[in-house]
């Protein structure tokens, strides 16, 4: 099935251009240059879902090279047109193969999975693992599930009670109140039990959990953002192949285990 993209037509796309970090969307971005790690040499980034290439711009400023992948051609326009010298490569509904495996030592997916079918979220994320380089590195930042209950510096859910009682795979929506655009955003829920399996099904495996909350210091309305956090970073690595079943049933002799 065909995925469907919520920044698609061309008047959302330029909205969604022209949002910086403000607000609670400062916390998403805040600590991923420390969970990223320093620049090294040869490094190379994937932006999966880039978008208009705000977050692609984001990775290239603390200095890596970078390429941005999205299946909406409006918002890769508007990539293009502000960072002209940048690589934006459309996949037409999600389709990676075109991009060479073992080619990244990070992958960042910033929000791209809160719209993504349930159907459709399995098989990108054993397409995202393949395209890591040994010891790589994959972060998926993605909407909290209390992001569609409680009421943010820049989103509003008052307008979707039923939000509250959504279950796997039913839609939810957001109000963003940093752009003129104030169409309801749709994404589909999926709980973090949820993620955690589809990793699980893709070879990967989370090492780590950032839930990222604000500071009173900071120049922000804060709402529920000190106390609860609305997005999480799960930090992925792949999993290592596992050893063929005799070579196991020898090491276990070796070791006394089961």
């Amino acid at each position: 099935m065909p995925f469907v993209n919520a920044y698609a037509d061309a008047t959302r796309a330029a909205a969604y251009a022209e949002l910086t970090f403000p607000g609670t969307y400062h916390l998403a971005f805040r600590d991923l240059p420390q969970l990223l790690g320093r620049p090294f040499a040869g490094a190379l980034v994937l932006d999966f879902g880039c978008g208009a290439g705000r977050s692609t711009r984001f990775l290239k400023a603390l200095g890596f090279d970078t390429e941005g992948v999205d299946l909406s051609e409006a918002m890769l326009r508007q990539a293009r047109q502000r960072d002209p010298q940048g690589t934006y490569l459309q996949v037409p509904d999600g389709d990676l193969s075109l991009l060479a495996s073992g080619r990244y030592d990070r992958i960042l997916s910033a929000f791209t999975f809160d719209n993504v079918r349930v159907e459709s979220k399995a098989p990108l994320f054993r397409h995202l693992a393949r395209l890591l380089r040994p010891g790589g590195r994959l972060l998926n930042l993605v909407s909290s599930e209390e992001l569609y209950q409680l009421e943010w510096a820049s989103f509003s859910t008052a307008p979707f009670p039923a939000n509250r009682t959504a279950r796997s795979g039913d839609p939810v929506f957001t109000v963003m109140k940093d752009v003129p655009d104030a169409r309801p955003v749709e994404d589909i829920c999926c709980p973090e039990a949820d993620f955690l399996s589809l990793y699980q099904a893709a070879g990967l495996r989370r090492i780590q959990a950032h839930r990222p909350l604000g500071h009173t210091s900071e120049p922000f309305e804060w709402i529920h953002e000190t106390t609860v956090a609305p997005w999480r970073i799960d930090v992925l690595e792949v999993l290592p192949p596992k050893p063929p079943a005799a070579l196991g049933r020898l090491f276990g002799l070796f070791t006394g285990a089961c």
